[in-house]
């Protein structure tokens, strides 16, 4: 099936930061009640057709700031031949560069991040870093660059006036679609987030990626989040039922569900 249309109505909630009085969350439900997961190994066509296994890991990983390179620094010193197939490589000839931009990212390695062990090795496919995690009783939150973990949600910052002279941040919480990219992004030969073959989930976005939004938005604050969520899917179940028996759709047009979701 193809990919759906980046631009369709979406149902957003805001709400203050329960932490901090200056900031605003303004969260897509339509994305975060969906039901899209990562099906990497299930059917993903990758991000470039000739390496569907390598899913989106093709370029490496861009590090967020220092302390995100730090981390990554961190946990790969932990890494072991077992579970890193280009252990070898990463140590010989090191796994960080620069991109054109002078910015910092892991490097990519014979056509995929040299974190990712290709199909067959022993230690698992996959990113090593998400390996070790799994294997140390760790949330692959706290191993993996910043980039990584954070998809396929992203946030954003963006500042307000209120209107009476005073500003304040607004945290956006939504989907990490092909523009999340950067210009690139159209050029990506598939992406999942539209994609209805990913949208096979039995538990929406915000609660399979529970400790992703933790990390990005603080537990108070997805608790609140999460009670909007479970409003919105009680009353989309419901127009949805309306929907089917009567063909009366204006309910589920005003509560926007994502159109790569089943019907």
């Amino acid at each position: 099936m193809p990919e759906k249309k980046l631009d369709f109505p979406r149902h957003w909630v805001e709400f203050v930061d329960p932490e901090d009085a200056t900031n605003i969350f303004r969260c897509d439900l339509t994305w975060l009640t969906s039901r899209w997961t990562c099906i990497w190994g299930r059917g993903c066509k990758g991000i470039d057709k000739d390496s569907p296994d390598v899913g989106c890991c093709t370029y490496g990983a861009h590090m967020a700031d220092k302390d995100d390179e730090k981390k990554t620094r961190k946990f790969a010193k932990l890494l072991t031949p077992e579970i890193w197939q280009n252990y070898d490589e990463g140590h010989k000839n090191g796994f960080m560069e620069k991109d054109d931009d002078g910015d910092k990212k892991t490097r990519a390695f014979k056509g995929a991040c040299i974190f990712h062990n290709r199909n067959g090795f022993s230690g698992g496919d996959g990113c090593a870093l998400h390996i070790l995690a799994l294997q140390e009783g760790m949330n692959p939150v706290e191993t993996k660059p910043w980039v990584c973990w954070q998809l396929p949600i992203r946030r954003t910052f963006e500042e307000q006036d209120r209107g009476d002279g005073v500003k304040i941040d607004v945290v956006v919480i939504g989907e990490y679609n092909r523009r999340g990219w950067g210009p690139g992004g159209e050029d990506l030969d598939w992406y999942c987030s539209t994609a209805t073959e990913a949208h096979i989930a039995t538990q929406a976005v915000y609660q399979a990626y529970e400790a992703e939004l933790v990390e990005l938005m603080g537990r108070k604050a997805y608790d609140i989040l999460t009670g909007h969520c479970q409003a919105r899917e009680v009353t989309l179940t419901a127009a949805r039922n309306t929907a089917r028996t009567t063909g009366d759709r204006k309910l589920l047009k005003v509560l926007a569900p994502h159109p790569a979701d089943p019907k």
